[in-house]
Parts: structure tokens; C-alpha cells; sequence
């Protein structure tokens, strides 16, 4: 039992870090097609730090929702 145990752990961590990973890819190309989008100037005047900040929080969120279906999900 103890290993069945084991194993569906080892399942839920490697959903949570694919969903991690899947947020933070979907986010990446979100704001990358976004800036794509602004004018040249635009896209030259804002600096990296801020764009860091944008996929992170993005990717924060996208993960946010996920879970929150995934517990949904799981429940009924």
C-alpha cells in the first residue's frame, strides 16, 4: 500500500510542475505576441524587468486557474 501511496504523489507533483511549465510557456508566448503588436519605439522603451515581471505574473495567474479547474475537476 505504501507504494501506491508513493506513486500517486509522485503523479500530483509531476502535474503540478507540467502545469507550472505550461503557464509559464503559454505566458512567454502571450507577451512576446503582445510586444509583437506595439510599435518599434514602444517595444525599445520598455525594459526587460518589466517584461520579466509581466510573464511572471501572467504565468502566476494562468497556473492559478489551472489549479483551481483541476480541483474542480477532481472534486466532482
Amino acid at each position: 500500500m505504501p507504494e501506491r501511496s508513493s506513486n500517486l504523489q509522485m503523479r500530483r507533483v509531476l502535474r503540478w510542475l507540467l502545469m507550472a511549465g505550461l503557464s509559464y510557456m503559454f505566458a512567454t508566448l502571450a507577451v512576446l505576441g503582445g510586444l509583437a503588436l506595439l510599435p518599434k519605439e514602444k517595444q525599445l522603451s520598455l525594459s526587460e524587468a518589466f517584461v520579466g515581471w509581466l510573464v511572471m505574473g501572467l504565468a502566476g495567474f494562468l497556473f492559478a486557474v489551472m489549479a483551481v479547474r483541476l480541483r474542480r475537476r477532481s472534486r466532482s
